[in-house]
């Protein structure tokens, strides 16, 4: 075999090896690396949405409102939209089961404020006690199950936690549903152990995909 037919050989051999690696091998861990980037982006703006809500969630937990002229109890603080999550993210770069739980969220809000909506109905003047507790359960439920979504994100893709936050809403959320819990296995109602009725319960742990 001539010195020229051994150069094309191995010429050749290198260029395929070329278009092998280039249309094969690449491609995937190209693709890879877009889909961690776009998922570490998207875990940044949702935790960002996310701990807004959870904080809003808290302030609504822990208001047991003030009286007004008439002597009746008022909330004083408004109680948060569903989280509305950013338009330019990319749900597909996440786990399926991940994406889920982040979608039913906003979802499970508004059913927790139709449950406050009902409860506020049916309580009794002057201090509205039931509207008032059933807000409170159901904001600090909501907040706390945002709060373990930011966990697992953070948890994730390496995204730290906030640093010199001036309130601890998460521990005021989880006193608030202990008290609620307790206060409520005294009057022998069943409860979950985040606080909730047995149907809410049930509820809670299909959207966090335990069903």
């Amino acid at each position: 075999m001539n010195a020229t037919l051994v150069a094309s050989l191995i010429s050749g051999g290198i260029g395929f090896l070329g278009v092998f690696v280039g249309s094969v091998i690449v491609p995937p861990i190209r693709e890879r690396f877009s889909r961690r980037r776009d998922a570490r982006y998207l875990a940044i703006r949702v935790i960002c949405v996310l701990d807004r809500y959870i904080e809003d969630c808290a302030s609504v937990a822990l208001d047991s409102g003030d009286e007004d002229e008439l002597g009746c109890s008022v909330a004083q603080k408004k109680a948060p939209p569903p989280p509305a999550y950013p338009t330019d993210i990319n749900w597909k770069s996440i786990e399926h089961s991940l994406m889920y739980t982040l979608l039913a969220l906003p979802a499970a809000a508004e059913r927790a404020a139709n449950y406050v909506a009902g409860a506020g109905e049916n309580a009794t003047a002057p201090d509205y006690s039931e509207y008032f507790e059933e807000r409170s359960k159901q904001y600090s439920s909501l907040g706390l199950h945002a709060h373990d979504l930011t966990v697992d994100l953070r948890k994730r893709y390496q995204i730290p936690e906030i640093a010199n936050r001036e309130c601890e809403p998460v521990s005021h959320m989880r006193e608030e549903l202990r008290k609620i819990t307790e206060r409520r296995k005294k009057e022998g109602i069943s409860v979950g152990k985040d606080g909730a009725g047995k149907d809410e319960a049930i509820e809670r742990r299909f959207i966090k995909g335990r069903f």
